[in-house]
Formats: C-alpha cells, sequence, structure tokens
C-alpha cells in the first residue's frame, strides 16, 4: 500500500460549541489534566470532551495530511473507509452497550494481556477516530446536522476513555502527550521484565531471520486485513534505563474464525497472534504515532537490534518460540498468503469490498467475544451501506469526499465540536 498526498475541499463552515472555533485550536484547557487522563470515575464536561475531540482530530489530520489517498492492487481503500466509517457511525454506540452490559471497559482490559490480541492498543486507539469520522462524513453528505447524536457519541467517547486509561501504563490518553512524546506503554514492568528474561542476543543469523519473518507476517497481516494495518501494532519504547529500550511489535491473524474470507485458510497457520520483542539502543530514535504505528530513526533499525525473540499469545499468555518453531511459522505465513491472494484475486471486486467494510467495522469483535457477548450482536454490515458501493466505488467521488475530511483545509482538526447548537 502507498500514499501520495493529496489536499481535501473546505468543509462548511458551522457555528462551533462555546468556548471553540470550528477552525482553530480551542481557547478552552482543562484544569486538571492528571484526572482527565486517569481518573474513570470522573465524567468529564462537555468542554473536556470537545478539547479531547479536537486533539486527537488534530494528531489524526496530521498523520493523514501526507497519506489521504490509499492505493492497493486488490481494494478500493477510500471506498471501503467511508463505507466502513459510516457503518461505525450508525452501529458501535449500539454495540457497546451491549458489550457493556455486562462488564465495564476496566474489567475487559483486565481479562486478558493487552498485547498479542486483537483487543490491543491500535483496535482501541482507532476507535473514535473512525466513528468520529463517519459523523463527520454524514454531516458533509447534508444527512445529519452537528448537534445531533450527542448520546451515542458519549456512548463511544467514555467507552474509549476508561478502557485507555485500564490499557496505558504511562498515565496520558494519548500518544504525543506520554513522556517520552510519540510513545505508548501498555505492559507492566512486571511483564516487562519477563520478556526481557526471554530474549536472546541477535547474531547475523537470526537477524536475517527476524528479518524475514517481520517482512512475511507484515505482508500477510496487511493482506489478511484487505490492505489496512490494523493487525499490526506497535507500543513502545519502554526504556530501561541502562541505554536501551524495549519495542514491541504484535502481529494478529484471525484466530477465532472472524473473517469468513479466511475461511479453510487460517487453519493452515501455525500460530495466529504474534508478538515480536526488540531490544535497541537509545541511539535509535521511536515515535510512535496516534494509532500505534511506529517510525525509526535510523529507518534501518532492525541492523541496530541487540537482542530479540518471537512470542505467541494462544489465548493464556505470551510464549517465547524456538527457532525450529519460528521457521514453522515462516512457512505457514508463506502458504497462507500465496492462498488468501489467489482467493481475492478471484472475488468479484463488490465482495471484496464487502469482505474489507466489514474487516474495518468490526474492531468491536474482540471485546465482545472477551464480554461474552458475541452472539448477541448482529454484526451484518447495514442495508444502506452495502447499497451505498455504488456511489462511493466512483474513485474521484470517494476521494473528494474522504479527502475534505481527512484533510480539512479550514481547521487544524478532522473533528468539530459535538453538542453544538445551530
Amino acid at each position: 500500500m502507498t500514499a501520495t498526498p493529496q489536499l481535501g475541499h473546505p468543509a462548511g463552515s458551522t457555528p462551533a460549541h462555546p468556548g471553540h472555533s470550528a477552525g482553530s485550536t480551542p481557547a478552552f484547557a482543562p484544569s486538571d489534566l492528571t484526572r482527565l487522563y486517569t481518573d474513570t470515575t470522573y465524567e468529564p464536561t462537555l468542554d473536556e470532551w470537545n478539547w479531547l475531540i479536537h486533539k486527537g482530530g488534530a494528531a489524526y489530520k496530521s498523520e493523514l495530511s501526507a497519506r489521504t489517498v490509499f492505493e492497493s492492487e486488490l481494494f478500493g481503500m477510500n471506498t471501503y473507509i467511508l463505507m466502513s466509517m459510516m457503518e461505525d457511525y450508525l452501529r458501535v454506540p449500539e454495540r457497546i452497550r451491549t458489550i457493556t452490559e455486562k462488564f465495564t471497559p476496566t474489567e475487559l482490559v483486565a481479562k486478558e494481556l493487552s498485547v498479542g490480541t486483537k483487543k490491543n492498543f491500535i483496535n482501541l486507539a482507532a476507535m473514535p477516530l473512525h466513528y468520529m469520522t463517519g459523523r463527520e462524513i454524514f454531516v458533509d453528505l447534508g444527512e445529519n446536522s452537528l448537534e445531533q447524536g450527542l448520546d451515542d457519541q458519549l456512548t463511544v467517547l467514555r467507552f474509549w476513555r476508561e478502557a485507555t486509561i485500564a490499557m496505558r501504563e504511562d498515565d496520558v490518553l494519548f500518544n504525543m502527550d506520554a513522556q517520552p512524546a510519540d510513545s505508548s506503554r501498555v505492559v507492566n514492568s512486571a511483564t516487562v521484565d519477563r520478556i526481557l528474561g526471554e530474549l536472546n542476543p541477535v547474531d547475523d543469523a537470526m537477524r536475517l531471520k527476524l528479518r524475514k519473518l517481520g517482512a512475511r507476517l507484515t505482508g500477510y497481516m496487511f493482506l489478511e486485513n484487505c490492505d489496512a494495518r490494523t493487525a499490526v501494532c506497535d507500543t513502545g519504547p519502554y526504556h530501561l534505563g541502562d541505554g536501551t529500550f524495549l519495542f514491541l511489535r504484535e502481529l494478529c491473524a484471525d484466530k477465532y474464525g472472524e473473517f469468513p474470507w479466511l475461511d479453510g485458510i487460517r487453519e493452515g497457520l501455525a500460530h495466529h497472534q504474534f508478538v515480536l520483542a526488540y531490544r535497541l539502543p537509545d541511539s535509535v530514535k521511536m515515535d510512535n504515532n496516534v494509532w500505534g504505528t511506529a517510525w525509526f530513526d535510523p529507518s534501518n533499525y532492525l541492523d541496530e537490534v541487540i537482542d530479540a525473540r518471537v512470542f505467541v499469545n494462544d489465548g493464556d499468555g505470551l510464549r517465547p518460540l524456538q527457532r525450529d518453531e519460528v521457521d514453522a511459522v515462516e512457512k505457514s505465513v508463506r502458504s497462507a498468503h500465496r492462498a488468501l491472494y489467489s482467493r481475492f484475486a478471484d472475488t468479484d471486486p463488490e465482495q471484496r469490498n464487502l469482505y474489507a467494510t466489514q474487516m474495518y467495522s468490526w474492531k468491536l469483535k474482540s471485546w465482545a467475544r472477551v464480554a461474552g457477548v458475541y452472539d448477541k450482536i448482529d454484526w451484518a454490515i447495514t442495508p444502506r451501506i452495502v447499497d451505498s458501493y455504488a456511489k462511493f466505488s466512483d474513485p474521484a467521488v470517494a476521494l473528494g469526499l474522504i479527502g475534505g475530511i481527512f484533510v480539512p483545509a479550514d481547521r487544524d482538526s478532522c473533528f468539530r465540536s459535538i453538542g453544538q447548537t445551530l
């Protein structure tokens, strides 16, 4: 997947919530960031919610400003991004209500390790970003107004905030606010110590093996997820105080049969949920963006790796793989990749698009499964969204709409305030 810059059309000018300007940074600033970022019993004010929305939307715009055209050999990415985010706006609030009937977000996070499953950081960080983008799409299409949907919007934001507080170990809600900036830490010190105790020194042979496995896994995860990066999640740097840091890369395939396009293929994988752990020197700079994709300087960071290990999470925590097991993983992933590419190539483009729309709008499946309510939720795509393919499959239509939302010319955030009165 490649991307090229493309600025979109200016969005319409709409009066903002008091204390906010639709096209500039909010004048309001929270008086107690610690409480806002760490206290799950505290209910933020509407001004505080809008401050968080603006902050997340500004980071989102910054990341997307250089990548608002998405290209894929197999998928119309702008088409399914639009359709899935509209689907999110229609369905995520009701799904969250079903999930939280049994467990709080805090309890759900505590039920399993926050790395090595699809209920991970990138999944959680993307949830409000995609949902709020869906809101902007409906507003720009003229189907909704900015003052509509406050109760649903707060349902999503409350879930995201509480789950993020429970998941993160660094007392912030966004990577850009962490120390160091642009980092995320979601495993505790005991887990870090356990991972470190399993690492092996990296020689040239192991470095080559890690490079090949990482590339193979990443390529397959992108293909399984219709050329989206939702199955690849980075956390760290976990600084160790000795001039080195730990970097964790999660690569999580469909283990539980959630993606029907993998039937008959997923069963051939040796394992499904991986964590690649690397210890690197502090001379390598790692920046982790708002949704959990890391960038390194120098970019060939694998040349600098000191120790590493491949872990799997088969449902009962992390287990380190032996070298012969790594070989078996690489072989099984190579075979699955070939089979899945062939299947997609033989699939009708509209059906491929439906698969992609499902994939991108099913972020709550992992949460529902942990909550024990998976079968109580209707996961079918809303018929009107399925039917919108005829309109949004036109690349010019899809790009014109998505460009104006991802990179709005008249404001520094993708998202406008909620709870507005016109």
